[in-house]
């Protein structure tokens, strides 16, 4: 039996591809409504509810909004992003279709809240894909980079932490995750290029990377399913 039992994915940035579109309307739209003074790279990978959070203690930073008028600045876009502009990781359905039949436990771990999740999960039909889906919503205390939501995740699918395997794409990610005690795989991307990722265990550049060193660690020798480049 593999040293590991359980794969669990971050959201943004790994299982879809959302980055350039928050950078964008963040840029644009989201935090020149939110105030003046504000260096998008302060917040970079954080949930609106840590954004706003980093913003308050930052003398240089003037809020025109509350705690909630923030974060929903973000709702507003929540569909545009999600539903229209997201991206699915290349590879992804098959991926997991074989970890589940490799006999892992999966799980989707994100920072964001639970209503942007589900629309996620809608929209590329994954309800029925994790054993369990941890947002920020549900969990009783900080998300990322605390390593609750991992822990959470963990005890849900009943594996130790040490033997679960995360991927990640973003620092405060990568800290939840090895905080934790998980495997930590960061997934290098569009949008997280300038990102140091090296506190993970392993970083990859592309899916095909990340697919052979999944099934390397678990030691599977389940036929993978082809790519849709094989089909």
């Amino acid at each position: 039996m593999s040293e590991y039992q359980a794969v669990l994915f971050d959201m943004d940035g790994v299982t879809v591809a959302t980055a350039n579109a928050w950078r964008e309307l963040e840029a644009e739209e989201i935090l020149p409504a939110a105030g003046e003074g504000i260096d998008i790279e302060t917040i970079r990978a954080l949930s609106p509810e840590d954004s706003y959070e980093r913003l308050e203690s930052m003398d240089e930073v003037t809020l025109r909004v509350d705690r909630d008028e923030f974060v929903g600045l973000y709702d507003e876009y929540a569909e545009e992003v999600y539903l229209e502009r997201a991206t699915l990781l290349d590879g992804y359905e098959a991926l997991l279709t074989d970890l589940r039949a490799a006999g892992v436990a999966l799980g989707l771990v994100s920072a964001s809240c639970r209503d942007w999740v589900e629309l996620v999960l809608d929209r590329f039909e994954l309800h029925d894909a994790y054993d369990v889906v941890v947002s920020s919503t549900d969990i009783d205390g900080p998300s990322k980079p605390n390593p609750t939501p991992y822990l959470t995740a963990a005890d849900q699918v009943g594996v130790d932490p040490e033997r679960c395997i995360v991927v990640e794409d973003s620092a405060h990610g990568i800290a939840a995750a090895t905080a934790a005690g998980a495997y930590t795989i960061a997934l290098r991307g569009a949008g997280n290029r300038e990102t140091d990722l090296s506190p993970a265990d392993t970083v990859v550049a592309d899916p095909e990377v990340l697919r052979t060193h999944l099934f390397d660690l678990l030691s599977s020798e389940i036929e993978p399913s082809p790519s849709p480049g094989e089909r």
